[in-house]
C-alpha cells in the first residue's frame, strides 16, 4: 500500500514564519515523532528564508564548494553513481552565513525539545546542503551506520520553490524492514520538515524532473 503526503503549497497564505509560530507547532511535532517515528511540518521555514537558504546553497555550488556525495565512510568510501547521485556542502555551525541563522535557531529549538520530552540524549546535529540534478536519485537506505550508534533523528528540510506532486523527488519512507512493506511518499515542497528515527526507517530519494534542493542531517546523541 502506498500514501502520498503532497498537502498544498500554501504561497498564497500567510506562512509560519517566526520562532513563537514554530513552537507552537512542536507539540504536534514531537507526538508524531514519539507515536509514529516520523513527523512532517510544513512552514518550518517561510518562502523568504527558504529562497534565501536556495540561494546561498547555488551561490556556494557556483563557487566550487559542493563535493559528490559518496557511500559507507573513512576509507571505504566510494562515489557511486549508481546508488546516489547528489552533491553536498556541509554547514559550518560556528559560522553560519546570514541565510542560515534561522534554521540554526529552529534546529536548536527543536532539539532542546526533543531532550525535554523524549530523553534522546541529542548533544550536536551535522547538517548539509544537498542538490540532486536532473534525474539523480538515492538508492533504499538506513541512515544509522552498523557500528555507530550516534545518529538518532534524520532531519530534511526542502529549499524547493513551487515544487508540484508531478516533478518527482518524493523522499520514500518504507513503514516497515522490508521493501514489500508499506511505504509513505513524501513531497519536496519549500519550507517543509521531515524527521524520522534514524535507525528505524529505510528510505529513498526519487528522481526528479527539476534540480532538487534540501538541507539535510541529522541529530547525534
Amino acid at each position: 500500500m502506498v500514501m502520498m503526503y503532497a498537502a498544498p503549497h500554501r504561497a498564497g497564505n500567510t506562512p509560519v514564519s517566526t520562532m513563537t509560530a514554530f513552537e507552537s507547532r512542536l507539540p504536534d511535532l514531537i507526538n508524531s515523532l514519539a507515536n509514529e517515528g516520523w513527523a512532517i511540518c510544513d512552514d518550518f521555514l517561510c518562502a523568504d528564508e527558504v529562497r534565501a537558504l536556495r540561494q546561498e546553497g547555488e551561490r556556494r555550488l557556483v563557487a566550487g564548494e559542493f563535493h559528490r556525495a559518496g557511500v559507507g565512510r573513512g576509507s571505504a568510501q566510494q562515489i557511486r553513481d549508481d546508488i546516489r547521485g547528489d552533491a553536498v556542502r556541509w554547514l559550518d555551525p560556528h559560522a553560519p552565513s546570514d541565510a542560515e541563522r534561522c534554521y540554526w535557531s529552529r534546529i536548536e529549538s527543536l532539539k532542546c525539545e526533543l531532550n525535554r520530552q523524549l530523553f534522546l540524549g541529542i548533544r550536536e546535529g551535522e547538517f548539509h546542503y544537498a542538490s540532486y540534478p536532473v534525474g539523480s536519485f538515492y538508492q533504499r537506505h538506513i541512515d544509522r551506520f552498523r557500528d555507530d550508534d550516534a545518529r538518532t533523528v534524520s532531519v530534511v528540510c526542502y529549499l524547493n520553490d513551487a515544487w508540484e506532486t508531478t516533478h518527482g523527488g518524493q523522499i520514500r519512507l518504507w513503514l516497515g524492514a522490508s521493501p514489500n512493506d508499506e511505504y509513505l511518499d513524501i513531497s519536496p515542497i519549500g519550507g517543509r520538515l521531515v524527521l524520522f528515527m534514524s535507525d528505524r526507517f529505510w528510505h529513498a530519494v526519487q528522481p526528479a524532473n527539476r534540480v532538487r534542493w534540501s538541507l539535510t542531517g541529522w541529530m547525534r546523541r
